[in-house]
């Protein structure tokens, strides 16, 4: 079944390919075609699997919300699907060569989002390029030394340019800068789609490893710091853009607290599907809140994104942190559990202060509603049990 199942994906995956690249092509000339081509590829790939149904769903809102930008080029359409396939691929592979495929597949089209983005400076846009790089470049290094058996160096150096890659502080420079200067629904894909494929190889590859010591105490520093300076600056920020890059580095550092299971790998499940979840609600989060900074929304609408996003049960964002805290104590990590719980409570201030800033202002876009009130509809998810089933074959 498993090997049906891998040839089934294959060769969607390829056709998918195809038509995207037909698309493109099209697309110079009658820009839809890419629109087009991108829909007829997202159905092709499309799984009823709940992990792969909710990617689905978080590509098709970055995909949709491509159209409001003021300058897009039809061929442009299809990069969000494009690392929609790449995500979809990594999940079903435990294949290291095509899981560092998937990676870089998933990572380069936002290279070329942020370059044709209206509002990016050159130089900003060149260390957004440069720290992505950097970060690729650490996470295959530290991946091969694994595979070669320098498993504690090679954990540090994946962990390293996961962190980079992510915006996980101290690692975050690049963060803030990117996130107040870019296209907010640029900014909205690479703080969303991005994040899922770094973050599902390196639950894989350390869940191989086990309780090493070394990675494991450094993925509790990198939690812990990127936690509070997340918060903080956030707290301190009066801007929205970089309020939200805040808040990624402090969501990034609850989900890599998830790595720190690890140490008890029976616990893998929980501690992927609070991660999962976690990392869905910052990508709903984000897409809305963007997409109400570049043309408005209603204040109904960006509080619930906000109560989402603290964490207000049963919204997305309560079951995210419930799992990551559950399997956390579980695994007797108590002191890691404390300050996640502590740094929960810390983001409630900005997120409210957040939704009344962008909230009441009239967008100027037809699409803005629709995609905002899907993020909203996401955010009301109030049964996690088919994901946390999902992550138990996942893990089985």
């Amino acid at each position: 079944m498993e090997i049906l199942a891998e040839i089934l994906t294959r060769h969607s995956t390829i056709t998918a390919l195809l038509i995207l690249t037909i698309g493109s092509a099209l697309a110079l000339k009658y820009r839809p075609s890419g629109f087009i081509a991108g829909l007829i590829a997202t159905a092709i790939v499309y799984e009823n699997e709940p992990l792969l149904a909710f990617i689905t769903a978080i590509a098709l809102l970055n995909f949709v919300s491509l159209g409001i930008m003021s300058r897009i080029y039809g061929t442009t359409f299809t990069l969000p699907i494009l690392m929609l396939l790449a995500t979809i691929y990594a999940f079903h592979t435990n294949d290291i060569v095509t899981l560092i495929i998937c990676f870089i597949v998933s990572s380069v089209p936002t290279y070329v989002l942020v370059l044709i983005s209206d509002e990016f400076k050159p130089k900003t846009a060149v260390k957004y390029i440069t720290f992505m790089v950097v970060a690729t470049l650490l996470f295959v290094l530290g991946i091969v030394l694994i595979q070669i058996d320098y498993r504690v160096l090679g954990a540090v150096l994946m962990l390293t340019g996961l962190a980079l890659e992510v915006g996980i502080s101290p690692f975050h420079e690049w963060v803030p800068d990117v996130f107040s200067e870019a296209d907010p629904i640029v900014v909205s894909i690479i703080a969303s789609l991005t994040k899922f494929v770094p973050f599902l190889i390196a639950f894989k590859v350390m869940n191989v490893l086990g309780g090493e010591t070394i990675p494991i105490v450094f993925v509790f520093a990198i939690s812990i710091v990127s936690m509070f300076v997340g918060n903080i600056g956030a707290l301190t920020s009066t801007e929205p853009k970089r309020i939200l890059a805040y808040s990624t580095i402090a969501n990034m550092g609850y989900v890599v607290s998830a790595l720190a299971v690890v140490v008890n790998p029976s616990l893998m499940p929980i501690a992927f599907a609070g991660a999962f979840i976690q990392l869905l609600a910052n990508s709903v989060g984000k897409i809305g809140f963007f997409t109400a900074v570049k043309n408005g929304s209603s204040r109904v609408l960006t509080y619930t994104l906000a109560f989402s996003m603290i964490g207000v049960p049963p919204l997305l964002g309560f079951w995210g942190k419930f799992f990551i805290l559950t399997a956390l104590v579980k695994a007797n990590l108590l002191i890691l559990a404390g300050i996640f719980v502590l740094n929960s409570v810390l983001s409630v201030p900005y997120y409210v202060r957040l939704a009344k800033l962008v909230g009441d202002i009239r967008g100027i876009s037809v699409l803005t509603p629709y995609v905002v009130i899907a993020c909203v509809i996401l955010s009301l998810f109030i049964y996690p049990n088919p994901i946390y089933e999902s992550c138990l074959r996942l893990w089985g």
